[in-house]
Formats: structure tokens, C-alpha cells, sequence
């Protein structure tokens, strides 16, 4: 038997024993779905709570459920902070969705000294990803959804990085020897990962030196050059094969 559709919600959508269900996840359910009461969805609130509700009225412009169970579910380890350099056209939307479908925590929209792209309508842009991060998370069955900041200039993002117990900074680099999977198993029992990925031009010699300075290991991600999207996914597969935890999902 498939498992029940999944939604996120928002607290406020919750009023006792019932969630109210509204915008265009109602079209959805409604009209792609075609669910009809009695009917079963998972409805996720996006900080760990999981409800199984059962549909009690269905609407033009709004779904009633009734909560037949609910259950807590804990943080996925490690935690990934993906700090992504902004490539050119339309590679973004792909990263977004595909570092979701990998478990990322928050991707930084990173401009870096040889980002190709022109900014105009920032906060459009990352609205736009916020959106698919909520459809990959619904699709890949995540608890929660990444948080996609505002664009942020490379060199402020590294330096209002805190040191924190259990985290390990990684930065692949093509003139790095020294092998991802290597480093990773001399780190165990970490609890989080900052990853930066350079744009097409790869980061500057001086990205480079500052990220150093900050405690990030250069990686090789192998002899090949892989694009920015490739190599995104690449080490995020590596971190989630090297320490995936059965925490949370």
C-alpha cells in the first residue's frame, strides 16, 4: 500500500483535533489527487511534528482533517549548511532541489570574486527556491524544508561562521590532493557540515586562503573537473553515504 500524500503546514493551521488546509495545496488534493473525505494525507509542520490525518470536508478553498495520530520525530545528522556560489542560468533551481532530495539543513546563495551572474531581484530568486525546496522536501519525504538565506557576498558568510563543537568545514578544490573520503573518516561523530562549492570559475586563490584561515579542508572530489551543479551533488552524496544517521526521518 503507497504511502499517504505529504504536505507541509503552518502551526496556525491547527485548532484542536482538526488542520484546516488552504492555498494551492488545495487545488492539489482536490483537483490533481482528486482525494475526497476519509481519505488519509501526512501533514508536517516543518520543525518535527508529523500528523496522519484523515480528510473531513473537502471545499473550493479549503480541506478540513481530523488528526488521528501524531508523532515527534528528531533532527537528521549530520546537519549540512550548503554554501553554494551562484552559477550561471537556471543551475540553481537544480541544486536547490537536489541538495533537499540530500538532506541539506540551509543553502547560502553565495557571490563569489568569479561569479559570472548579475544579481537583480535578489529576494525574487531565493523566494523562487525557498518554493522548491517545499515541493522537493514534500516529494522526497522529508520532515522539514532547507531555509534558503538572502544572497550573501562570500566573504561575509565566512567570517560570521562560529566555531562549533563537531563541525567540520569542507571546501573541494581542484588542485587538492587529498581525497573527501579520507577526511571524512578521520571525523567521526560529527554533527555538522558547512560546505562551500566554488561557481564555474571555481573559487580564487584568495576565496581559497580565507577559507583556510577559517578552518575549512580543502578535498578532492577525484581527478575529474565536475561542474558546480556535479560537484553539489557529489559531496552532498559522499556526506550522507559517509555519516548518515537514521535520526529524524
Amino acid at each position: 500500500m503507497s504511502k499517504p500524500p505529504r504536505f507541509f503546514i503552518l502551526s496556525e493551521q491547527i485548532s484542536g483535533t482538526q488542520i484546516f488546509i488552504a492555498g494551492e495545496d488545495v487545488h492539489h488534493i482536490t483537483t490533481v489527487l482528486r482525494m475526497v473525505p476519509g481519505r488519509l494525507l501526512i501533514l508536517c509542520d516543518g520543525k518535527g511534528m508529523e500528523y496522519t490525518v484523515r480528510i473531513a470536508k473537502v471545499g473550493r478553498t479549503e480541506v478540513i482533517t481530523e488528526i488521528e495520530s501524531e508523532t515527534k520525530r528528531g533532527p537528521f545528522y549530520p546537519r549540512i549548511v550548503l554554501g553554494q556560489a551562484l552559477p550561471k542560468a537556471e543551475k540553481m533551481d537544480f541544486i536547490v532541489q537536489k541538495a533537499t532530495e540530500l538532506g541539506v539543513e540551509s543553502i547560502v546563495p553565495l557571490v563569489t570574486e568569479r561569479t559570472i551572474i548579475k544579481i537583480k531581484d535578489g529576494q525574487k530568486r531565493v523566494t523562487r527556491w525557498q518554493k522548491i525546496c517545499r515541493e522537493a522536501a514534500m516529494q522526497s519525504n522529508r520532515i522539514d524544508i532547507p531555509n534558503v538565506t538572502s544572497i550573501t557576498p562570500f566573504r561575509n558568510f565566512i567570517m560570521t561562521l562560529e566555531p562549533e563543537p563537531f563541525t567540520l568545514n569542507l571546501l573541494p578544490w581542484e588542485e587538492e590532493s587529498r581525497r573527501i573520503k579520507g577526511v571524512l573518516q578521520n571525523h567521526q561523530g560529527i554533527n555538522k557540515v558547512n560546505v562551500l562549492i566554488g561557481p564555474e570559475g571555481g573559487f580564487s586563490i584568495a576565496e581559497v586562503k580565507i577559507a583556510m584561515a577559517r578552518e575549512f579542508n580543502l578535498v578532492s572530489l577525484g581527478p575529474n573537473i565536475l561542474r558546480t551543479e556535479t560537484a553539489a551533488v557529489s559531496v552532498l552524496s559522499i556526506i550522507g553515504y559517509e555519516y548518515h544517521r537514521d535520526v529524524g526521518r
